[in-house]
């Protein structure tokens, strides 16, 4: 197991600890004086202020404690407070709650009258505030806010916003966080204060890393390192590259995240910058443990926690703590790792406002003492965890940060639900796991309907005027320009309409047993370490089955998806994965339809390619797919009530022109560029077959009226199918940004590209949605569920959705489209009808990567 996943606290701990301690003090305020001669105090104190505004105080320190000796030579206890007070920020070796006692007392003294010399107090109070207390923090940097308007310090106020940002998503506010830091991102630009523009855009880079948005959290990051060469006098940017090396572990670039770790120790080495070097030494520690160097990793570790310990740093203690006791654990050293995890858990206690690292602290307690044998308190320890995590959710800003939310906590759930499983729990199981799996869908399956459609934001209208104009252009630079501003104007976009939605109530194995039918076998996989579990649940029993260990499943799946993409047959490693995921099930044999509700890999792996004794999984069975089994319970019950529809059939093909015959047709793109966007030519006899097999009346969208305004207007009316033979792409790295390609309209409101977050906002009501493109069931592979075009239009309010897992050929796609829907014309269920097509490729010798890849994902059983 990597550090990065139930130790993913250490994400959080970027967000926390070295945001306060790396590039955090740089709240000077720095009028422009009179002439005032060289050497004297004003002179001194003005330098010190220039040097502390770029966070250069280490250098500052000097000059403040000369500037404190000639204002009290001078009888002026005002500024002499203010200089002593200024030398506190770079020494980080001190006793942080004792100085902020002393900070506080200090504000009763009559130096501190001087508004001026309160002003810098406050501020280095909340400074250290920020590191012990974020409530605390918060009050201080409000008031900091008030007096630096009142003084007309502009520039600090700005910096104080942002502060208050830290400190709420400390709180677990990420929505105020939001938008508190982003407001003084913007605002440093023009401001022209470059250390408030590096240190906020490496701040909102370590919010990214924390949900494991690593590949999006490079830009910032990048911006910010940009920016600090661009502006020599401005330090080091300490927070953006120790974050930077995090996200580099997140992206598997393990060696880049160890050379970059050891530079950045190499240059703390000799400084007084202890909370900087307890990140780094943490950081350093799990990229040693992910490269099995466990002995080098526990001595950084405790390395980190003699540096915390030292300053009584509750935060850096907590996490440094937890984060040694994981690798204990997975050292099988149990008792180092009870005691570890059990300091962490009593310095968590000083912090009693901060949510993140208690979570996953109190999840590897339960499963520490559940491995000893303490099944009972490992149950009250897990039940404590998930409520942490719960109300941390419910104050996601929105749903892509809920989605990462969800698949970063995902382990805790995980563990609890192994440990559910063993004790025979299996009901009790179920329920743990669905707070988490598809979770987002079911929250917006019970409640799209009372969600009214809403006119294009100023935000929304600005995103479609990038999106044409990258999409118009094919120059580098243009394009990364264009794609920077996108990128801005993406993280501005207002909260999810789910971010104030309550709690799903997961199904019951009870609900869920009555919707399914005598043939059909759900099975719910948990890929984890050292076991993963395989749920399975029919009309009238369940078991839960221990499997091979996550990585080596994950790893076989791999595999054999890079040997289908080849369009290869590897009859060998499909047994090895029926081995491991089917065959120990024993109602396998005795039931034809399969749902399955992947984990991790799996959501991309096709289960009908399998292969059991020579045989193909699709010979003899049906596969459905589903988000999870509360998604499935609510889109059963949907499916059984819905009206006649007004519309039977809609089918869109935008890409009909003539193409170059020499080379086989993808409908897959790399990236929204015009170049790529290639005749597709049976797309428009394939959507044209289709409505001669389907009841009329239909529409049908051809060429250049195949818009995205015009089928916006028309999903909002009742069908029975809609189907979209389009340019598909999956952005993995923005997956908000995955998205269907309809036709250019050079004047209409919309850019062409129907993007995920564009589709969940719709108000579709259809039976069927099929999307004849590429890749539109790839996303982010998270431990929650998979972020892609297919989730969205399920949230959307379809009930089934047929999507693909990686590119298609235009010609077998045709073919294969066309035999799926004459079945459904004679009124086989859609998962039969699928199968039957599915099936007429694969007697004609084809590989699976010419079927497989197309699968049914939401409601199986209804026909047309």
């Amino acid at each position: 197991m990597r550090l990065l996943r139930i130790g993913k606290r250490i994400a959080f701990f970027f967000l926390i600890l070295i945001l306060v301690l790396t590039g955090a003090y740089y709240y000077a305020v720095s009028p422009h004086p009179p002439s005032v001669p060289q050497g004297s105090a004003e002179d001194l104190l003005y330098r010190a202020n220039d040097l502390a505004r770029n966070d250069r105080w280490e250098e500052a320190q000097p000059l403040y404690k000369r500037a404190e000796v000639l204002f009290a030579a001078q009888g002026n206890r005002s500024k002499a407070l203010y200089a002593a007070v200024s030398q506190i920020p770079p020494d980080e070796s001190v006793d942080i709650p004792a100085t902020i006692w002393s900070l506080t007392a200090d504000l009763t003294q009559p130096g501190a009258s001087d508004q001026e010399t309160r002003l810098r107090i406050l501020t280095v109070r909340g400074i250290l505030q920020t590191n012990q207390d974020a409530a605390q923090a918060h009050a201080t940097w409000e008031e900091v806010e008030r007096l630096a308007r009142k003084l007309h310090h502009y520039e600090l106020a700005t910096r104080a916003v942002g502060e208050q940002g830290i400190a709420a998503f400390i709180l677990g506010d990420a929505l105020t966080a939001k938008k508190q830091v982003l407001l003084a991102w913007g605002l440093a630009a023009p401001e022209k204060d470059p250390a408030a523009r590096i240190r906020y855009a490496s701040v909102y880079g370590a919010g990214l890393v924390a949900v494991g948005r690593y590949g999006e959290a490079m830009n910032p990051l990048n911006e910010a390192i940009r920016i600090a060469q661009v502006h020599p006098e401005v330090a080091y940017p300490a927070l953006a590259v120790n974050t930077k090396i995090d996200a580099l572990v997140g992206l598997h670039r393990d060696k880049e995240a160890l050379h970059l770790a050891d530079e950045s120790l190499g240059r703390l080495r000799e400084t007084p910058f202890d909370g900087q070097k307890t990140q780094v030494y943490i950081s350093r520690g799990r990229i040693e443990t992910d490269l099995g160097n466990r002995g080098a990793a526990i001595s950084d570790f405790e390395a980190a926690l003699g540096l915390a310990n030292r300053m009584r740093n509750y935060r850096g203690l907590t996490d440094a703590g937890g984060t040694l006791a994981q690798t204990y654990f997975d050292s099988g050293q149990l008792r180092e790792a009870l005691d570890a995890v059990n300091a962490a858990i009593q310095a968590n206690t000083n912090i009693p406002n901060e949510l993140y690292l208690a979570p996953a602290n109190l999840a590897l307690k339960a499963k520490i003492v559940d491995k000893m044998g303490d099944a009972k308190e490992a149950d009250g320890l897990f039940r404590k965890s998930i409520a942490l995590v719960d109300a941390m959710i419910q104050r996601a800003s929105t749903v892509s940060v809920e989605r990462q939310l969800l698949a970063e906590m995902s382990d805790i759930y995980s563990a609890y639900f192994a440990s559910l499983c063993a004790q025979n729990r299996n009901d009790d199981a179920l329920q743990v796991l669905e707070k988490v799996r598809g979770r987002l869908e079911a929250e917006a399956l019970e409640r799209h309907s009372s969600q009214p459609l809403h006119a294009p934001t100023p935000q929304e209208q600005e995103l479609t005027r990038l999106n044409i104009a990258l999409i118009n252009t094919d120059d580098p630079t243009k394009r990364d320009a264009l794609m920077s501003k996108i990128y801005s104007t993406e993280i501005n976009l207002g909260p999810s309409k789910l971010a104030a939605a309550s709690i799903t109530h997961p199904v019951t194995l009870a609900q869920l047993q009555r919707v399914l039918s005598p043939d059909q076998l759900l099975v719910e996989y948990v890929l984890a370490n050292p076991a993963s579990y395989a749920l399975a649940v029919t009309k009238t029993a369940v078991h839960a089955y221990p499997l091979k260990s996550g990585p080596g499943i994950d790893a076989d799946a791999k595999r054999y998806l890079n040997e289908i993409h080849a369009r290869a047959a590897d009859p060998t490693l499909a047994q090895t994965l029926f081995a491991e995921l089917l065959s120990p099930i024993q109602d396998y044999s005795t039931k034809r339809d399969l749902i399955i509700i992947p984990d991790g890999q799996l959501h991309l792996l096709p289960f009908s390619a399998l292969v059991n004794h020579g045989a193909y999984v699709l010979r003899s069975h049906t596969v459905d797919v589903e988000p999870s089994s509360t998604a499935f319970e609510i889109l059963r019950r949907h499916s059984e009530g819905e009206e006649k529809a007004q519309m039977p059939y809609i089918g869109v093909a935008a890409w009909t022109q003539a193409a170059d015959t020499r080379n086989p047709v993808l409908r897959a793109i790399s990236g929204p560029e015009r170049s790529q966007f290639v005749p597709l030519p049976h797309s428009e006899s394939e959507v044209e077959a289709i409505a001669h097999d389907l009841p009329q009346p239909n529409t049908i969208l051809l060429g250049a009226n195949a818009t995205e305004t015009r089928f916006k207007q028309l999903s909002t009316e009742s069908s029975e199918v809609i189907h979209l033979a389009l340019h598909g792409y999956a952005d993995v790295d923005y997956p908000d940004r995955s998205a269907l390609i309809f036709a250019p309209e050079p004047n209409g409101p919309d850019d062409g590209l129907l993007q995920a977050r564009e589709i969940r906002d719709l108000h579709i009501r259809a039976k069927l949605v099929t999307l004849s493109a590429c890749d539109t069931g790839v996303g982010p592979v998270g431990e929650a569920d998979v972020a892609s075009v297919v989730n969205a239009f399920i949230e959307a309010g379809a009930d089934s959705v047929v999507s693909t897992l990686w590119d298609i050929e235009d010609e077998t796609t045709e073919h294969l489209m066309t035999t799926f829907y004459s079945r459904l014309a004679l009124h086989q269920r859609k998962v039969d009808a699928l199968r039957t097509a599915q099936l007429e490729l694969l007697n004609q010798g084809l590989p699976p990567y010419f079927w497989a890849g197309v699968q049914i994902v939401g409601d199986p059983s209804g026909n047309i």
